[in-house]
């Protein structure tokens, strides 16, 4: 038994020298220069990677670029630049989010910052393909919000109409609905989270101070569709979240029909 246990207590060790093993081979082998490569509708800068780790994003937004756009009706949108760092030091420093856990970040419509992780450089790695799809959608809703605001905002340049776009966006655009249909559209969804995640029973505004959003919000927009139809997430997105315009129906009966739809189906 003793010799057992011994050999059992050797796993974590054999395991944890095996990844720093593979993370130094992956150190020499991987892309050391900045690098670029352009897709259709993206152009992606990579450093710290592998070259097909980057096609790999590249492939996989392009892949999904017409779907998203075309169910969130999204405006002519221009050629998105992408930023993989390959560790969180390098996107935080990059990003100047400085002592940041976030794995990516939208810098407005037409640019976003990711980390590329796998088993080879972190314990705990989060799916970068996914990861990159959700920032895609960041840029497109802002993309469609900010085309709206340009014909209903006062402003007298550039510089005024962002800083009157940026009042509007950070006071009146839920954060758990920004969160919550770039979720659900990069299929981020993991059903033990999401028991996990429900177990506080967060309204939908306290879920917009909460980093539960991250396990619940795929579920928010599958029972938006399920209930309402695809049609009206653009519309839901123009109206920033406006219940009882689009949906004719208030936000706490919302939240009471979006509970019971977890409650049976997860």
């Amino acid at each position: 038994m003793i010799k057992a246990l011994g050999i059992i207590g050797l796993i974590p060790i054999a395991l944890a020298s095996m990844f720093f093993v593979a993370k130094g081979i992956r150190s020499l082998t991987v892309c050391h220069e900045p690098a670029q490569l352009n897709t259709d509708h993206f152009v992606v800068n990579y450093q710290g990677i592998y070259k097909e780790s980057a096609e790999e994003v590249g492939r996989t937004l392009e892949s999904n670029y017409q779907r998203i756009r075309s169910v969130l009706r999204d405006p002519e949108h221009g050629v998105i630049t992408i930023y993989i760092h390959p560790n969180q030091e390098e996107f935080n420093k990059a990003t100047g989010l400085m002592h940041s856990t976030a794995i990516g970040t939208s810098r407005g419509p037409l640019e976003f910052h990711m980390i590329w992780t796998n088993w080879l450089n972190s314990f705990l790695p989060h799916d970068p393909e996914k990861t990159a799809v959700h920032e895609f959608t960041h840029c497109v809703q802002l993309n469609i919000l900010i085309h709206d605001a340009i014909g209903s905002l006062e402003y007298k340049d550039e510089k005024s109409f962002n800083e009157a776009f940026e009042k509007k966006f950070a006071v009146d655009y839920p954060q758990w609905f920004w969160e919550a249909v770039c979720a659900y559209e990069a299929e981020e969804v993991n059903r033990l989270s999401v028991v996990y995640g429900m177990r506080s029973s967060n309204t939908l505004r306290e879920l917009s101070q909460s980093n539960q959003i991250y396990n619940v919000g795929y579920t928010i927009i599958e029972y938006f569709v399920h209930q309402w139809g695809k049609d009206k997430l653009s519309e839901f997105i123009r109206s920033y979240c406006n219940f009882e315009k689009v949906l004719g129906v208030s936000e706490e009966e919302f939240e009471q029909g979006w509970k019971k739809y977890v409650a049976e189906n997860y």
